[in-house]
């Protein structure tokens, strides 16, 4: 019985034999590195012994529902295979993430050269927007057309947002560091009541910008803003990296491209 025990777990690229075995649910193991990350996730500390048999508990619950589920064949259907992998992938990259950051810690002449730039780049105004979010760029450079020809005035453009169900944000007060160079310079130049003659990009949309304030402005403390520093430091890395894995990886295409599929449904019979 233990070979087979031995064997099962083997089989489960999941467990180590190194991790320690806490109980078995109908042969399938819940291991020491899985309570231990539970706890953690829930903030149970060891002292709290109530609260650890609380989460092997429920640890013992979740396994005899994933073996009910493949006994009923569930784990076998495509949709849940993919999920399962995608689910498996998200926690190698996220840990991933973690490690580098690890190894590499954000410096503190980084977190400096950061600071000394943006207090250079955000200027001594702040600029209070509102913005009316259009979902292509055609729509947002229609909206400006009609503006600059005097077919529509602002309050006419927002009242027809407002019609169309289309996102209008409530003014924000924002500086020259936290915008596109060439919005900065739109800003820099608009009076309250101008609405800037680009759009601003965005992953919500394109967004028409309205100046609605100004006032003066002086960059926070440098330990009032370290952490969000480190943090878009640390976003920045991530993102190069992911970017240096991505061109040396080897990508092999396993089905045919759309335009060669297609070339091929066009080529004659004969051929």
């Amino acid at each position: 019985a233990c070979q087979d025990q031995a064997e099962q777990l083997a089989a489960d690229p999941l467990v180590s034999e190194d991790d320690v075995l806490l109980v078995l649910v109908d042969g399938e193991p819940i291991t020491l590195p899985m309570l231990e990350f539970t706890m953690e996730d829930r903030g149970i500390t060891e002292q709290d012994q109530e609260g650890m048999r609380s989460a092997l508990d429920d640890l013992i619950r979740l396994q005899a529902v994933a073996n009910a589920a493949k006994a009923s064949g569930l784990a076998d259907e495509p949709r849940v295979r993919a999920l399962r992998r995608l689910r498996d992938l998200e926690a190698l990259q996220q840990n991933y993430f973690l490690q580098l950051a690890e190894d590499e810690p954000v410096t503190e002449d980084e977190i400096m050269q950061v600071y000394q730039a943006r207090t250079q780049i955000s200027g001594d105004q702040q600029y209070q927007i509102e913005t009316v979010v259009y979902g292509n760029q055609p729509a947002v450079l229609t909206a400006l057309g009609r503006l600059e020809s005097g077919e529509a005035n602002y309050e006419t453009l927002l009242a027809e947002a407002r019609a169309n169900g289309l996102p209008v944000d409530q003014p924000l007060w924002v500086d020259l560091s936290q915008v596109p160079p060439e919005i900065g310079r739109l800003l820099q130049a608009a009076g309250v009541g101008d609405v800037l003659s680009l759009p601003l990009q965005t992953p919500q949309g394109w967004r028409l910008v309205h100046v609605t304030d100004t006032r003066s402005f002086e960059l926070p403390p440098l330990e009032d803003v370290r952490q969000g520093i480190v943090r878009a430091i640390a976003r920045e890395r991530v993102e190069a990296q992911v970017d240096v894995l991505y061109e040396a990886a080897e990508i092999t295409p396993m089905l045919p491209m759309d335009d060669e599929a297609e070339g091929a449904e066009e080529e004659p019979a004969g051929n």
